[in-house]
């Protein structure tokens, strides 16, 4: 990203500039931040491991709120940045409401925000496979912009063996991408179903700003989620540089980011070229050559949501 050559000036155009060249060094969320600046989304939740982030975000954006919490997550401080007062002030204390407040504080649909309630009011709402596998059940068509499956922080809960994995994650992947892992999303909900028409408004909002403020990393994201996956659970998927065809994946390669699978599977995986997924099997191609087939223990372990572009 060239940034040095920049005239940082007051406005909506210098601020978008200076997101690009300041918010990396954070642990801000870059999408959600220039959604932020540009008044595309209200408000935004993150978290500060030090002091000097919050001074260097408000040095730069005096005219953003910035609310932190009392309460601490893990050991870093819960904030929320907003251009108003009380609203970052409310949601910072995020953590402290039921899920249908949380949503719609941060301004998700409501759609979604309806469903994800209903999964936690049942004491599921950190059960990725059963909520990725229903929503994928009710999508007539995928849409990249809807494909929030790399932002893990809403769905981690308190598992030590969460915060094991993610940081698993980070170290097989961080090296290869050139910005923070954190910034693969378009949008920062779990949506209803991935063709909901609320998300995609809102994914498509976010990648118009990446697009015309920093094309480079546009580009690296919108790359990575329009992919189809192999989804078993949040952190034991696969991504594909493939295609999805009348319920078979054909497929060149698998792509980052990596994640831990069952060393017997993932070596199948690598050494084939198709892939197809009934209710009760997964199974693995080489050419016409069945060289695994995987048993699942029930529908949603294992299956195939396909975000390729036709």
């Amino acid at each position: 990203m060239a940034t040095e050559n920049l005239n940082f000036n007051t406005g909506p155009l210098g601020e978008n500039e200076r997101a690009i060249k300041i918010i990396p060094k954070t642990q801000i969320v870059l999408p959600e931040f220039l959604a932020v600046v540009a008044g595309k989304k209200d408000v935004l939740v993150t978290t500060f491991q030090q002091k000097s982030v919050i001074r260097l975000i408000k040095s730069n954006f005096p005219k953003l709120i910035i609310s932190c919490s009392k309460k601490l997550f893990g050991k870093q401080r819960v904030c929320a940045i907003s251009r108003n007062k009380t609203l970052a002030e409310q949601t910072a204390e995020y953590l402290s409401l039921e899920t249908g407040e949380q949503g719609k504080l941060l301004g998700y649909p409501m759609c979604c925000v309806e469903k994800h309630q209903n999964f936690s009011r049942k004491s599921m709402g950190l059960n990725s496979s059963l909520i990725t596998h229903q929503a994928s059940q009710e999508t007539k068509k995928f849409n990249f912009l809807t494909n929030n499956l790399f932002n893990f922080y809403s769905r981690l809960g308190k598992k030590k063996e969460n915060f094991k994995l993610l940081d698993k994650y980070y170290h097989l992947n961080e090296k290869y991408f050139p910005f923070p892992l954190w910034n693969l999303q378009f949008i920062s909900h779990t949506p209803c179903k991935y063709d909901c028409k609320k998300s995609i408004e809102i994914g498509k909002d976010i990648n118009l700003l990446l697009k015309k403020y920093t094309p480079k990393i546009e580009k690296i994201i919108k790359y990575t989620l329009s992919k189809p996956i192999l989804f078993f659970d949040t952190f034991r998927l696969v991504v594909f540089d493939g295609k999805f065809k009348k319920d078979t994946l054909y497929y060149k390669k698998i792509i980052r980011p990596y994640f831990s699978l069952d060393k017997l599977l993932m070596d199948k995986i690598r050494n084939g070229n198709k892939i197809i997924v009934t209710d009760k099997k997964i199974k693995i191609f080489k050419d016409n050559l069945v060289i695994l087939v995987y048993k699942k223990k029930n529908k949603a372990d294992g299956f195939i949501l396909n975000f390729s572009e036709n």
